[in-house]
């Protein structure tokens, strides 16, 4: 899991960046909306239904101070207390991966070769942007698309609401037991232990006919589900 600490550029106010920010998502993709600026990051979203929930899909942009540089990355989130959570993960319910990334299946984080750049100017700026939404276009929408249709028809992910759906537990005295548990598993899903817990992995995992690589997301699903059903951001 990486985090970023960055601020908008210089050389321009806040202001002036939301400013061309919006003004090109509203040409280019005007079913993203922008949603807020937070810890130096510019959130733009978009919601979709999927069973009770809204399923949110962002782009976040932020700006280095240090060396013109902007990262640009998309998230699709169920559990909304995730909206402006800037953990990195490829996990089935709330996926945050850096957008150029995309081109290498295997990556989510953001590198130096995942940046893009200006020289300070407002022209290159502008011409970094557009750069950035074509490759929003062309990467992001295609993912949204695929990432959609396959919510619709995961069955781990599936069976794993159906049985969040069924529970009635005291929602904030589970989120207690979850995060002193997750304490005494040094902040590791994988050696989380807690009964509700386990029982979920035990159901998922008799789910037939998944693939190796989504039962080992299985632990990690388990916990996202939990989380998802008690409204809450567990210490992760």
């Amino acid at each position: 899991m990486e985090t970023e600490i960055i601020i908008s550029p210089p050389s321009f106010k806040k202001t002036e960046t939301k400013s061309l920010l919006t003004e090109r998502m509203k040409r280019d993709h005007p079913s993203f909306r922008f949603l807020t600026y937070a810890t130096g990051v510019f959130h733009f979203q978009r919601v979709k239904a999927f069973h009770d929930f809204d399923l949110k899909e962002a782009l976040h942009i932020v700006f280095s101070i240090a060396d013109n540089t902007m990262h640009a990355s998309i998230s699709s989130r169920l559990n909304p207390v995730h909206t402006l959570t800037p953990v990195y993960n490829k996990g089935f319910i709330n996926p945050h991966i850096d957008l150029r990334a995309l081109k290498n299946s295997n990556d989510i984080f953001p590198t130096p070769n995942t940046a893009y750049t200006f020289d300070g100017a407002r022209d290159t700026m502008i011409a970094m942007i557009d750069e950035m939404l074509h490759d929003f276009a062309g990467l992001a929408l295609p993912y949204f698309d695929a990432r959609s249709a396959d919510l619709q028809t995961n069955h781990l992910v599936n069976t794993g609401i159906d049985i969040i759906d069924s529970w009635d537990f005291d929602k904030t005295m589970l989120r207690n037991e979850l995060n002193i548990q997750l304490r005494k598993a040094k902040l590791k899903v994988v050696n989380l232990r807690h009964p509700l817990c386990n029982d979920l992995k035990e159901q998922l995992m008799a789910v037939p006919g998944q693939s190796p690589d989504a039962y080992h997301e299985v632990p990690r699903l388990a916990f996202e589900l939990m989380e998802l059903y008690c409204n809450s951001r567990i210490i992760s």
